[in-house]
């Protein structure tokens, strides 16, 4: 198929190196999908993508806070961790049959369970979900006049990582580095930032802010209680593209081939959240409540020459992805600090439950009663 397609989503590479292997044999396949032409095309890899998506987008929500503590003015903060927002069961398969396939028939998937191998009424795996195997068949007018004969395509969809299978667990790691700076009235300004990197065809960029603000210290009665208590908001950014164009060179290649081909993704994030935390000498534990919204697109542009028989037709823009998540979050954790230096761990409950680890430092920290 098109070969390309291993860059269509090279994020999940280039923010986890341990998966680089694994993605990219299956990324390769994705591109059969193209198969199925404009809007079936976006719909099949859309589904296929999403819960790695949803993972990696729901990971870049973490990190932004191990204490609800602030700190004075200039006080300093720099963090590193890895998030890991869990797939769940329920999205290791997706059903064809239910996304309104215009053109595309879904024939079946083999490997799953039932006596009949292309049975239509079953599931077809997700990016992360088994190595099931699956056929579709895909009828075109090739040029949309009715003129010409149909033709017909049959081709297979790609199968599962079988990820948890093998860990038991799916997800897609994301590391963070965070810097916090104390401003004003027990405020914290938090910045994420990456400038434009070049990997290969590809490239990235993300930036992220956010405000912690103790809110203890407006509260008559609770001021001099020996927890601390605030606010969070924080906004994350990362957007990327790649250049998807190929050119076929064998004339018995049958991979959809493209001279002007660009992927375009961009994952915007909101977290809103009320903290609270208590000191125990060098522990502090903290927990969280609040909601989150993620807004991800991910488009692949351009013009794709599919070779069939008997005559060649092309598909534009076939990729239009937009996903919506919303979420309440309750986070719990721990951080050990000796001296400067801090150790944390947490974990998320929401739709994508998640963990995270880090490390850092930390000076000019606000001290709460104990």
């Amino acid at each position: 198929m098109i070969k390309v397609s291993k860059k269509v989503l090279p994020l999940t590479t280039l923010v986890c190196l341990i998966w680089t292997a694994s993605m990219a044999q299956n990324q390769e396949d994705i591109a059969k999908f193209l198969n199925a032409g404009g809007k079936d095309a976006s719909k099949l890899i859309s589904a296929y993508i999403e819960p790695t998506v949803k993972s990696l987008s729901y990971g870049m929500t973490g990190n932004w806070y191990n204490t609800a503590a602030t700190h004075k003015t200039f006080g300093i903060d720099f963090g590193v961790s890895v998030n890991l927002a869990m797939i769940p069961t329920s999205d290791d398969y997706f059903n064809p049959n239910k996304l309104g396939l215009s053109v595309t028939t879904y024939d079946g998937a083999r490997n799953n369970g039932s006596t009949d191998p292309y049975d239509p009424t079953r599931k077809a795996p997700t990016f992360f979900g088994p190595k099931d195997e699956t056929s579709y068949s895909a009828t075109y007018d090739p040029d949309g006049s009715g003129s010409l004969p149909a033709q017909t395509i049959s081709f297979s969809g790609p199968e599962g990582l079988a990820v948890k299978d093998k860990i038991g667990f799916a997800g897609i790691p994301v590391p963070v580095a965070q810097l916090g700076i104390g401003i004003v009235k027990n405020t914290d300004l938090k910045l994420r930032f990456i400038p434009k990197v070049e990997a290969g065809q590809s490239s990235v960029s993300m930036f992220g802010i956010g405000i912690q603000h103790d809110i203890k210290q407006h509260i008559r009665g609770i001021k001099l209680l020996p927890f601390d208590l605030s606010v969070l908001v924080a906004y994350n950014s990362l957007k990327g593209t790649t250049d998807l164009s190929y050119q076929n060179v064998d004339p018995g290649d049958s991979r959809p081939g493209s001279t002007d081909g660009m992927g375009e993704y961009k994952f915007n994030s909101m977290v809103y959240q009320l903290l609270v935390s208590k000191r125990i000498a060098v522990l502090t534990v903290y927990g969280g409540v609040g909601y989150s919204m993620i807004n991800t697109k991910v488009n692949v542009n351009g013009t794709y020459t599919i070779q069939a028989t008997p005559d060649d037709f092309e598909v534009k823009d076939p990729v239009a992805m937009s996903i919506k998540n919303k979420s309440m979050r309750f986070t719990a954790g721990m951080r050990l600090k000796f001296g400067p230096i801090y150790l944390v761990g947490d974990y998320t409950l929401q739709k994508y439950k998640m963990i995270n680890v880090g490390l850092g430092f930390s000076i000019r920290e606000n001290k709460s009663v104990l």
